[in-house]
């Protein structure tokens, strides 16, 4: 009989009968598919309609969850906006990991300042997390747990910068640093009402220009040093 027509017999361990029935999921998966719905959701309406007019029943509904699952898992408003912004880190951490696998953990500042804009500032998320920071500012409590999640985050982050700039004065790298950000952050924010994505490209790339000139006269200063110490080396 030809092998391609060939039929299982009955028995056969080809013979499957009916479609089986899709796996059951775990309690843990149903629980952990609810809570991704709901940090999705949040993260949305967060950047929609901003901190202030957001509500869990609207989480909810986006969400497609009853506000009964949802008081389950998030008992109040900021229970539910510090997991979201516990997965938005952990997405962006994510990204970082894959910026780092591609460039061998290694890279110059125009990719650094792309990577940062692309996979963090220049996200639609990002503006979630700017109207959670703007909230935390008059919700000490919030404020507090909003700052412990991100902790981690900021330290990887600023790993990768650490990797890239030549600057020993841990001062001074952490001043450089905070200059990026707030050039990142201003463009982010000036973005939504700029509206011209070819008018940011050459902003980004203008100062991805101006802090490499930075990072390669702190290099070139290093090497001088290191030049003059190794042919007068200090008593």
């Amino acid at each position: 009989m030809d092998a391609m027509t060939a039929r299982a017999a009955p028995g056969d361990p080809e013979d499957t009968g009916a479609a089986s029935p899709p796996a059951r999921r775990t309690q843990q998966q149903r629980r952990s598919e609810t809570q991704h719905k709901l940090c999705e959701a949040a993260l949305d309406l967060l950047v929609e309609v901003g901190y202030e007019r957001l509500t869990t029943a609207q989480i909810a509904q986006r969400a497609q969850v009853s506000k009964g699952a949802l008081a389950h898992h998030y008992p109040s408003k900021d229970d539910m906006l510090v997991a979201a912004y516990r997965h938005l880190l952990a997405r962006w951490d994510a990204l970082r990991q894959s910026f780092l696998q591609q460039h061998g953990g290694r890279s110059d500042m125009e990719g650094l300042m792309r990577y940062l804009w692309r996979d963090v500032f220049g996200r639609p998320d990002f503006l979630a997390s700017v109207e959670m920071m703007l909230a935390a500012r008059h919700h000490p409590s919030l404020q507090e747990r909003l700052r412990e999640v991100l902790a981690t985050w900021t330290t990887a982050r600023d790993e990768i910068f650490r990797r890239v700039v030549p600057i020993d004065d841990p001062a001074e790298l952490a001043d450089f640093l905070q200059v990026n950000f707030c050039f990142l952050r201003g463009l982010a924010l000036y973005g939504g009402l700029a509206g011209d994505p070819a008018q940011q490209d050459r902003a980004l790339a203008l100062w991805a220009e101006m802090a490499g000139a930075y990072v390669e006269s702190r290099r070139a200063a290093a090497e001088r040093r290191r030049a003059i110490l190794a042919h007068d080396p200090l008593p």
